[in-house]
C-alpha cells in the first residue's frame, strides 16, 4: 500500500513538474486568452474551504462563463475562459458548492444520471475527495437548479460506458436521458457528458442524432475555433488538490498529461 502511495504521489509530482514547464512555454507562444473546461463531480464539506478559495479566483483572475458557451463567450481583456461543470449531479453539489457559485456570481452546468435520481450511485466513485455517502439529486432539486440558472445536462441514464453498447443500448442511453430531463424541466436539454470520458466516432453521431448540441470528454484539451461541439475536453479538478494544480490547470497547462499518456503508451509498446 505504501509503494503504491508513493508510486501515485510520484505520478503526480511529474504531471506537476511538466504541466509548470508546458505553462511557461505557452506564455511565450499564446495569442490571446486560453479556454478551458473544468471538470468536478461533488464538493464535499470537509473540503468546502478549498473550493471557496478555487471559486474566489476564477471570480477575480477569470471570464466564467456558460458551459454551452465556451466556444463563443467574450473575455474580459486578457482573462482566461473558463467553463465550470459537474458530473453526477450528487446532493453535495446542491448543499456545498451552490451556494458559493451563488454568492461569487459564477455560472456551472451540472451532467445527471437520470437512472440514478434520488439514489445512491450504482457506479464505483474514484475520487479522494467525495464523501462514500454520496447521494444523486432528486428531480425536484434537479427543477430548483434549473429556476437557478444552473445548466442541466445529460450524463446518459445509467452512468454506462457508452462505447461498450450496441447501437440500440447506445440510443436509449442518450434519447432516455434526454427525454426524461426535459420533462423534469420543460424545455430542451442541449447538453451531455460522457460517463468515464467512453467516447468514439460512433458515439458522437448517435449524439447528434438525439439532438445533443455540445457534449464534453474527460480529454484535457483547450478549447480553440476547431474544437468539435461534441467533444470538448474538460481538465478535472478537485477541491482538496493544491492550488497551485489548480492554477495550472486553469492556465490550460495540464494538456500536457494527455502528452504523457500516449508517451507512456508508446513505451509500453516498444
Amino acid at each position: 500500500m505504501r509503494t503504491e502511495h508513493l508510486s501515485n504521489r510520484l505520478k503526480i509530482s511529474i504531471k506537476l513538474i511538466c504541466a509548470a514547464l508546458y505553462a511557461a512555454v505557452s506564455r511565450l507562444l499564446q495569442r490571446g486568452p486560453s479556454r478551458v473546461v473544468l471538470l468536478y463531480h461533488g464538493v464535499d464539506k470537509a473540503h468546502l474551504a478549498g473550493f471557496r478559495k478555487q471559486m474566489a479566483y476564477l471570480a477575480k483572475k477569470c471570464t466564467v462563463v456558460k458551459p454551452s458557451e465556451i466556444v463563443t463567450g467574450n473575455p474580459e481583456k486578457t482573462k482566461a475562459v473558463v467553463a465550470l461543470t459537474f458530473d453526477d449531479a450528487f446532493v453535495s453539489f446542491f448543499e456545498n458548492a451552490l451556494p458559493v457559485l451563488k454568492e461569487y456570481g459564477l455560472p456551472a452546468a451540472v451532467f445527471v444520471p437520470t437512472g440514478s435520481l434520488g439514489r445512491r450511485p450504482g457506479w464505483t466513485i474514484y475520487d479522494d475527495c467525495l464523501a462514500v455517502d454520496e447521494t444523486v439529486m432528486s428531480e425536484q432539486r434537479i427543477a430548483a437548479l434549473d429556476h437557478e440558472g444552473i445548466e442541466i445536462s445529460s450524463h446518459t441514464v445509467s452512468h454506462s460506458a457508452l462505447t461498450d453498447l450496441d447501437d440500440t443500448g447506445l440510443e436509449a442511453e442518450l434519447v432516455g436521458s434526454k427525454r426524461r430531463l426535459e420533462e423534469i424541466l420543460g424545455h430542451e436539454v442541449s447538453g451531455i457528458s460522457y460517463p468515464y470520458g467512453a467516447c468514439d466516432a460512433r458515439v458522437y453521431q448517435a449524439a447528434h442524432k438525439a439532438g445533443y448540441k455540445v457534449g464534453f470528454t474527460v480529454e484535457p484539451d483547450k478549447v480553440n475555433g476547431s474544437t468539435e461541439r461534441l467533444r470538448i475536453g474538460r481538465f478535472k479538478v478537485a477541491p482538496c488538490e493544491t492550488f497551485i494544480e489548480f492554477k495550472l490547470k486553469v492556465d490550460g497547462a495540464y494538456h500536457v498529461a494527455g502528452y504523457l499518456k500516449r508517451l507512456k503508451a508508446f513505451l509500453l509498446r516498444s
